[in-house]
């Protein structure tokens, strides 16, 4: 078997085989390492290839092609690469279940534009299954997303105004906003301060219940042109964040359930498995922002590092539960007044401990 420590595509052969997936290929994933698979073709040109993963390259296979990488990333349960070549540098692998089989489908950019991928590729035809949504308790008139496949639960939320939650951890949240309300955090500049908070979950984004001309007529005594550079830096600044200006409640409502849907079909446990590799760790392109955990989770996780001897500051823990310092000093404040931490110092030198328990005699 030739090897190189280049970052190349490579196609082998197994010379002589009936075998149906006589071709090995040989993907160099960025933060992963190399994923093999067996399949019928050397590219998908008519329609996707069916791709079954296997552990390593066999010994036997000759190799037929070999071709520099311009790219090869993951982005959930699928695999893009792009080729250093002018023809066929295009494609995408995505992983899928079917009852208990994980199946793997290699698709080409003629494939794809043949497939309509944006309703038919296998990661996004399932949105239908039922998720549940945690709505924070803030929320006056919260969305109910009746008729859908959905179950809504009250939360105190960290961020945002409708979230998914895996293991009281947030994976996807999205923050509701009438025209009104916009303008009015956008000129205040509280809105970049939400921004900031949402671009640490890993699936974020703002849906406005209005058009973007309705904005503008929301805003007092701001002339439009300056409203809409502030709107446009918000959204340079904050790239990871989602926007959508829905025009209605109703089609805000939809677009949000549908988003949340979409964000749980990328983030669901199943893609996990594909990640592990022998360094034991999700690659920080999957999973590397700070965990985003709401109010009991944060607080649990403060008192447990405090009774193992950490000291608090709101600083570090804002750092630790990946939220501002407005936010941790209030979960400081919440632990003292239940008894579980105690306050050390004043002013810019004070710190959190934990409540010792008194000896008896």
């Amino acid at each position: 078997m030739i090897d190189t420590d280049g970052p190349t595509f490579r196609v082998g052969r197994i010379a002589g085989t009936a075998a149906r997936l006589p071709y090995i290929l040989r993907l160099p994933v960025s933060g992963e390492g190399r994923i093999f698979l067996a399949t019928r073709e050397t590219w998908p040109r008519g329609t996707d290839l069916f791709c079954y993963q296997v552990p390593s390259w066999p010994d036997e296979a000759d190799v037929v092609d070999e071709v520099p990488v311009e790219a090869c990333w993951r982005v959930g349960a699928a695999v893009h690469l792009v080729l250093r070549r002018r023809t066929n540098r295009r494609s995408l692998f995505v992983w899928t279940k079917k009852g208990d089989r994980t199946l793997v489908f290699w698709r080409s950019d003629a494939t794809m534009r043949k497939a309509r991928p944006g309703i038919r590729v296998p990661l996004a035809r399932a949105f239908g299954e039922r998720i549940a949504i945690a709505v924070d308790v803030g929320e006056r008139y919260p969305w109910r997303f009746s008729g859908r496949g959905a179950t809504t639960e009250r939360r105190r939320l960290p961020v945002g105004d409708y979230a998914l939650l895996r293991d009281d951890e947030i994976v996807a949240v999205v923050e509701r906003k009438t025209p009104a309300d916009f303008a009015s955090a956008a000129v205040g500049g509280q809105l970049g301060l939400a921004l900031a908070e949402l671009g640490q979950v890993r699936h974020a984004a703002l849906v406005i219940e209005g058009r973007l001309s309705d904005v503008l007529k929301s805003a007092d005594r701001v002339k439009p042109g300056w409203l809409l550079n502030v709107v446009a830096a918000l959204q340079a600044e904050h790239a990871g964040v989602s926007w959508m200006f829905a025009e209605t409640r109703q089609l805000a409502e939809e677009w949000a359930y549908r988003w949340l849907a979409a964000a749980a079909r990328i983030d669901a446990p199943r893609a996990v498995p594909l990640l592990e590799r022998a360094i034991g760790e999700v690659p920080a392109a999957y999973g590397g922002r700070p965990r985003m955990l709401d109010a009991s989770a944060r607080r649990s996780l403060l008192v447990q590092e405090a009774g193992a001897g950490t000291v608090w500051t709101s600083r570090a823990a804002a750092a630790r539960c990946g939220v501002t310092q407005v936010t941790a000093v209030a979960d400081l404040a919440a632990l003292v007044r239940e008894g579980r931490l105690a306050i050390v110092g004043r002013g810019r030198a004070r710190t959190y401990v934990a409540v010792r328990p008194t000896a008896r005699s």
